[in-house]
């Protein structure tokens, strides 16, 4: 059963196990970084309806990077963005448009940074890091993580590559990790059994 509030009862425990999964999925779809947020919990009280709709309480939790990216990153003395970063709750105008898009119902459910307009990767907001851009990443996607009806966060997928001919099955299976009923269903189930979720109410 859920119990821990974010971000206040995360521990290293927690995050360890938010970068397995993370890793998992990075591996899954070929990605060269993935990172997330999670929504603080009950940010609004005891009424769902209260607040920004677009949720601006939440909180980087974790990020992992495949092989090559680490070293680009190591090489550039740029620390490790998931240790780095954990706790940060600066968003950026693709995450609350990621959001915008799942609260919506939108059937475009992705926010894209950077390829093939390389000059929207320059676009970051006041206090944003810019760790992937100088590690090398082209292409960021970003999506809502809906469980219960709530998008609960938010997660960003990065390739170092330009976008494989295949990104439309790419699309598919990253959806498949954070929409119900998810395939595979395991990091959705981590997330609802270990986390009290929140977020504003989605079709």
């Amino acid at each position: 059963m859920a119990s821990l509030n974010i971000p206040e009862d995360i521990t290293i425990d927690e995050f360890r196990e938010i970068l397995n999964h993370l890793n998992t999925l990075c591996n899954d779809v070929g990605a060269s970084q993935v990172s997330m947020r999670l929504n603080e919990s009950n940010r609004n009280g005891s009424d769902p309806g209260a607040g920004s709709p677009f949720f601006d309480f939440s909180y980087f939790v974790g990020s992992v990077q495949d092989s090559a990216t680490t070293a680009n990153r190591r090489a550039l003395c740029i620390p490790d963005p998931g240790l780095y970063r954990f706790g940060d709750n600066v968003t950026s105008k693709e995450i609350r448009e990621a959001v915008a898009k799942t609260v919506s119902g939108s059937s475009n459910l992705f926010a894209n940074r950077g390829w093939p307009d390389i000059s929207s990767s320059q676009k970051k907001g006041m206090g944003s890091k810019g760790m992937g851009r100088e590690s090398g990443l082209k292409l960021q996607k970003y999506i809502g993580i809906k469980i219960g009806g709530r998008c609960v966060g938010t997660l960003g997928v990065s390739f170092s590559d330009p976008p494989p001919s295949n990104m439309q099955a790419v699309e598919d299976k990253i959806i498949g990790w954070v929409r119900e009923p998810a395939s595979p269903a395991t990091f959705l189930n981590y997330l609802t059994n270990t986390f009290n979720l929140w977020g504003p109410t989605c079709p």
